[in-house]
C-alpha cells in the first residue's frame, strides 16, 4: 500500500501528468464521438498529420528548459519542406535533397544560437526577426505551392513497420536524440542554465555554448518535423509550417514546461502536441460548423492550459513561491555573486 501511495504521489508531481490526463480524456471523447477512431488506420492517419507538431514541440521544450524561446521553428519547417521538394524537382538524389533541407534549418538554428547565446539578444525578438527572414526565403524559393515529394517516400510514410505507423519513427528519433543528451553533462548544463544562468556561469558551465546548442538542436528537430510534414502533404508549400510554431509552444505549456526555464519534462511536449491534435479531431467529430471551429478549438485549448496549470500548482505549490536566490558560500575569486549579476 505504501509503495502504491508513493507511485501515485510521484505521478501527481510529474510535470507531464496533467497533459497525460488531458490526452487520455480527449482520446476517450474521440472514440465515443467516432468509434472508428481507434482503428489502426485511423490512428495512423491522425499521427501522420500531427507528428510534425510533436517533433517541433520536443525542440521547443529543450529551448524552454534553458529559459529561451524560439518562434522561428514553424518557418523553418516550411523552409525544409520547400527546399526538399525543390531539390527533388531539380533531380537531386533523395539523400542529397534530405541533407540540403536539414542543412538549411541548421544554418538558421546556428544564427539564432549565436545571436542569443553570444550576442545576448532577447530570444523572442531574435527568433521573431529570423522567422520573418526564413518565411520570406521560403516564399522566394517557392512562391506558390507546388512540386512533388518522391512517391516512394509518400507511400512509405503512410505505411506500417512491424505494425507500427511509420510517422511514430520520427517522434522516436526526436525523443531519443534528447535522451542521449539528457544523460550527458550537457543535459545537466541545460537544466542548470534554465534554473539560473548566472549561477551556471559562475559554476564554470559554458552558458553561451549551451544556448547556442539548444537552438541548433531545436532546428534539427524542426527539420525532422519538416520532412515528416512533406511525407504527409506530399508537395511543397511555403506557408504550411507557419502555424506550428505557436502551437508547439502551447503544447509545451500544456505539457507542464515552464516559460521561465529549468522545469518540465519533454514527455509533456509530446502529450501536449497530441492533445492539440485531438482537440481539432474532436471539433471535427462533433460536426461543429466550420465558422465556429477555430473559436471552439481555442476555447478548449484555453481550458486545457488553465486546467494543466491549476493541477500543476496544486500538486507543486512550491513553484508558486520559487524565486531566484543567490546561495552564499564559495565566491569566484573573492567577488560577490551579486556584483557579477550587476555586470
Amino acid at each position: 500500500m505504501r509503495r502504491l501511495k508513493n507511485i501515485v504521489n510521484r505521478s501527481l508531481k510529474w510535470p507531464a501528468f496533467p497533459s497525460l490526463i488531458l490526452l487520455i480524456l480527449f482520446f476517450i471523447i474521440n472514440v465515443i464521438l467516432s468509434p472508428g477512431f481507434a482503428a489502426p488506420n485511423a490512428l495512423a492517419g491522425f499521427l501522420a498529420y500531427n507528428v510534425p507538431l510533436v517533433c517541433v514541440a520536443i525542440g521547443v521544450a529543450v529551448v524552454l528548459l534553458t529559459g529561451g524561446i524560439d518562434i522561428s521553428l514553424g518557418a523553418q519547417v516550411s523552409l525544409v519542406n520547400v527546399v526538399f521538394v525543390t531539390l527533388i524537382g531539380l533531380k537531386w538524389s533523395f539523400m542529397g535533397a534530405l541533407l540540403g533541407a536539414v542543412g538549411s534549418a541548421l544554418v538558421f538554428g546556428a544564427i539564432n544560437g549565436f545571436i542569443v547565446g553570444f550576442l545576448r539578444v532577447t530570444p523572442l525578438l531574435t527568433t521573431f526577426a529570423t522567422s520573418s527572414i526564413i518565411a520570406g526565403l521560403a516564399l522566394w524559393i517557392m512562391p506558390t505551392p507546388g512540386g512533388m515529394a518522391p512517391e516512394n517516400f509518400i507511400t512509405w510514410y503512410s505505411d506500417f513497420i512491424f505494425g507500427i505507423p511509420v510517422p511514430v519513427i520520427f517522434v522516436v528519433i526526436s525523443f531519443l536524440l534528447w535522451v542521449i543528451i539528457k544523460y550527458t553533462p550537457l543535459g545537466i548544463w541545460i537544466l542548470a542554465t534554465g534554473k539560473h544562468d548566472m549561477k551556471a556561469y559562475v559554476s564554470a558551465i559554458p552558458v553561451s555554448w549551451v544556448k547556442f546548442f539548444v537552438y541548433v538542436f531545436a532546428s534539427l528537430l524542426s527539420a525532422i518535423g519538416g520532412i515528416a510534414l512533406t511525407g504527409s502533404v506530399g508537395s511543397g508549400d511555403p506557408l504550411v509550417g507557419l502555424p506550428i510554431a505557436l502551437n508547439a509552444i502551447a503544447a509545451c505549456v500544456i505539457g507542464g514546461l515552464s516559460l521561465n526555464g529549468g522545469y518540465g519534462d519533454v514527455w509533456g511536449s509530446i502529450f501536449g502536441g497530441l492533445f492539440l491534435g485531438l482537440v481539432i479531431t474532436t471539433v471535427l467529430g462533433a460536426n461543429i460548423p466550420s465558422f465556429y471551429q477555430d473559436f471552439v478549438s481555442g476555447i478548449i485549448i484555453l481550458f486545457g492550459v488553465l486546467g494543466a496549470s491549476m493541477l500543476r500548482k496544486i500538486n507543486l505549490p512550491e513553484l508558486n513561491s520559487r524565486k531566484p536566490q543567490i546561495e552564499t558560500g564559495r565566491k569566484p575569486r573573492g567577488m560577490e555573486v551579486e556584483k557579477i549579476e550587476q555586470r
